[in-house]
């Protein structure tokens, strides 16, 4: 069984991969993801945001959280996928 990240975003997986194990490129490239900063973007299904998520406090706990991610948006806000901060939106919901 493959998750719902695997089966319907294969390119989320792919830029993860290619990340993985770095805490600050990571961090960059979970931003870039899970933050719309150009506000024309759809969102993630919930099962898809789920996933993310789960592979993000993986690679937490693994490798650390990056210096530039400390006290930045996505980690201040709370996981509530509607909330918003300094700008920005999350990426979540169809």
């Amino acid at each position: 069984m493959i998750s719902a990240l695997e089966e319907k975003f294969p390119h989320a997986i792919h830029r993860l991969h290619e990340c993985w194990g770095d805490p600050e490129y990571f961090g960059l490239v979970f931003a870039d993801l899970t933050l719309d900063r150009r506000g024309n973007r759809h969102g993630w299904p919930e099962d898809a945001w789920m996933d993310l998520v789960f592979l993000e406090e993986i690679h937490d706990l693994a490798y650390g959280i990056a210096r530039t991610r400390s006290g930045n948006a996505v980690t201040r806000v709370a996981r509530d996928p509607l909330s918003t901060r300094e700008g920005y939106n999350w990426i979540y919901g169809d």
